[in-house]
């Protein structure tokens, strides 16, 4: 019993996932016997090839779909306005941007690089970063004034190191 529902649901599976070849097939004539059999046991994928079956052989045909009357004048309007570079100082400033723009991005990358390589170029020693991040470190606290809100939590948590109260 457990071995028919099991070859059942196999064959119900294998329909659901080839419907294209077994409908082409029950066309032609020629599926399975095992998959007719199912068809005619199994309503449900009986059910399903034949309205697959319908949409399969009719398809729905596309709606017309029209543009509207205002469309193909308003398209040649623009493409018209676009082609006709007018005259003036707006239309000299923008054609100017338009060929500058690259040109200007470029000069500031450049700008930037060369400004990079001058400043490497110094002959300034470097110094390590540890040392002077730890010095800057130190020195920070060395100058901390007395009494003030960072002299107060300094010396609350150094009295908690020493007194773990």
């Amino acid at each position: 019993m457990k071995k028919s529902a099991s070859s059942r649901k196999k064959t119900c599976a294998f329909i659901r996932s080839h419907l294209i070849s077994v409908i082409e097939e029950n066309a032609a004539g020629t599926s399975a016997p095992y998959i007719r059999e199912h068809l005619v046991s199994c309503l449900e994928c009986a059910s399903l090839v034949k309205q697959f079956a319908q949409g399969w052989d009719s398809p729905a045909t596309p709606e017309n779909i029209q543009p509207r009357q205002s469309f193909f004048p308003d398209l040649i309007r623009r493409i018209e306005a676009d082609e006709n570079l007018g005259s003036g100082a707006k239309t000299i400033r923008a054609f100017a941007w338009r060929i500058l723009r690259p040109a200007a991005v470029a000069a500031l990358f450049l700008g930037g690089i060369l400004a990079g390589y001058e400043m490497g170029k110094k002959e300034k020693p470097l110094t390590p970063p540890e040392e002077s991040i730890a010095d800057r470190f130190v020195a920070s606290f060395e100058n901390i004034p007395k009494g003030s809100v960072a002299d107060f939590y300094i010396n609350r948590q150094n009295s908690k190191k020493v007194d773990p109260k």
